[in-house]
């Protein structure tokens, strides 16, 4: 009997070290205005409406934890927008890459893949600088990685805004509050990815 337990024992604590870090769905949802009965959560932010859907939640044989959610802008029209947010955690719960996929009509959108950036080598001091003076401050690499993101999403956004044609259809969208505006997109976005981190624990 004993040397059956002794198998199953080892197992658990070899379960529970390598998925250390694990994410709180419920806590999520519950920031989002809640989950309905179709598992997803709808919700007004920056002028605009969005559905967040129940995030997929995968492991790694070494515990590094997948995460991902569909968000969709809504639009009184019905041509919002459909993105995949996917975050890479570690087992330490350190945020080792992001994307962000999505399409808007008939186009779609890839902000590739945000690596963790390495850690920076000792500044060398500005030439002229003050003898003396405060290094320069960098961002913390999870904020650096998020800035990066934005920028690159912020770029593929204006795909749908290139040529006369799309300006024009742009405008008369605009004037029927039926299209999809980048800066609100990404910031419902953005809010997204915050609350995703906000809610992995270790």
């Amino acid at each position: 009997m004993k040397t059956s337990i002794i198998p199953l024992l080892t197992a658990l604590a070899l379960s529970s070290t390598a998925f250390a870090v694990s994410f709180d769905t419920e806590a999520f949802g519950a920031r989002l205005n809640g989950w309905r009965k179709d598992r997803t959560a709808v919700y007004s932010f920056t002028d605009a409406k969005y559905r967040t859907h129940t995030p997929t939640v995968s492991y790694s044989p070494t515990g590094t934890l997948f995460l991902s959610t569909q968000v969709d802008m809504l639009s009184i029209a019905g041509k919002g927008a459909i993105c995949q947010i996917g975050l890479t955690l570690s087992p330490a719960g350190v945020l080792e890459g992001i994307q962000i996929k999505g399409t808007i009509g008939s186009k779609s959108l890839d902000t590739g893949l945000i690596r963790r950036p390495d850690a920076p080598a000792a500044a060398a001091p500005a030439e002229g600088a003050a003898e003396g003076a405060a290094p320069v401050r960098r961002l913390n690499p999870t904020d650096e990685m998020i800035t990066e993101l934005f920028v690159r999403f912020d770029s593929e956004m204006k795909k749908f805004t290139e040529g006369k044609e799309a300006f024009r259809s742009d405008l008369i969208s605009r004037m029927s509050g039926n299209n999809v505006k980048s800066a609100d997109l990404s910031a419902g976005l953005r809010h997204n990815v915050n609350l995703m981190l906000q809610n992995v624990s270790r």
